[in-house]
């Protein structure tokens, strides 16, 4: 297929790329700025707000894996209204476009954990995917992403735990933990992610429920910490909990659902997908500063 990623400059969005070019696929990026244009890949660069520029590249491919938008949790309480406009609207001139065009689309959205903007926004547009897919007859699956690290995550402006954690660490401080580090996440390797997405747009069935992309497996948040304070020779620091987040969090995702739809998966075991991201970060820790 040819296969539009939007968000295709961001940190899933260079994955997903990846994994569709290995796949056999063509891919057209469409991001709002082109800072690392890849090889090989159409490029359009326009804000998902521009219902003429998402009905422009969607006409020109056959499928649509929909991950732009405005990330971060405490961060969004300061831009709430554009929060909205990118996270709600932007999505649905995909939505909008793919209905026109009868495209094929698979839309990110994220654990019901958090009660912020951000997690407002995701859990609004993955409902208007099923009204548009029980209305229109859309072929919209919707996947549910969890705590995905790896190579390639920026480390700011929002603060993501993995690239917080190495960068601090690597910088000679100490690891930040929020909270008491009990809240229990769901670690999945990036280049997973990347490829259950890439599935779900292949599926020719439209899935009924979301597709989890959590191994199922919850981990304390202090054990990835301390996972990586050994790797580096860190040391933790515990902090009160952010805005919009809560130190009760379980995160963690429904290995029946992904089984369900995709079939069996094998998940990246975190030792080897985090030493290949703290490795990253090693080499590229001078341009991320």
């Amino acid at each position: 297929m040819k296969v539009l990623v939007t968000g295709g400059q961001g940190f899933i969005g260079g994955h997903v790329i990846k994994t569709l070019l290995s796949h056999g696929h063509q891919v057209l990026s469409f991001d709002r700025r082109m800072i690392d244009p890849v090889p090989g890949v159409k490029s359009f660069t326009a804000d998902i707000r521009d219902k003429n520029a998402v009905d422009q590249a969607v006409f020109e491919c056959d499928g649509v894996i929909h991950l732009a938008g405005i990330l971060g949790t405490a961060e969004t309480l300061q831009h709430i209204i554009e929060t909205n406009e990118v996270n709600i609207l932007g999505t649905l001139n995909v939505f909008e476009a793919v209905k026109k065009y009868n495209k094929k689309c698979v839309y990110i959205t994220l654990p019901d954990v958090w009660y912020n903007p951000y997690a407002l926004t995701k859990r609004t547009a993955k409902d208007f995917a099923f009204l548009y897919n029980k209305e229109f007859s859309t072929h919209i699956n919707v996947v549910r992403g969890f705590n995905v690290y790896g190579e390639g995550q920026k480390f700011k402006p929002v603060r993501k735990f993995a690239p917080s954690f190495i960068i601090r660490a690597l910088q000679g401080q100490p690891l930040q933990v929020y909270g008491d580090g009990s809240q229990l996440v769901d670690l999945v390797y990036a280049g997973d992610t990347a490829e259950i997405l890439v599935r779900a747009l292949e599926l020719d069935k439209v899935a009924t429920e979301v597709i989890d992309s959590g191994s199922g497996r919850g981990e304390p948040l202090i054990k990835v910490a301390k996972l990586i304070a050994d790797m580096l020779g860190a040391k933790i620091e515990f902090l009160p909990m952010r805005p919009g987040e809560t130190s009760k969090a379980v995160i963690q995702g429904d290995i029946s659902t992904l089984e369900r739809w995709l079939g069996k998966f094998e998940f990246t075991p975190i030792e080897v997908g985090m030493k290949r991201t703290v490795d990253w970060y090693k080499e590229h820790y001078k341009e991320l500063i």
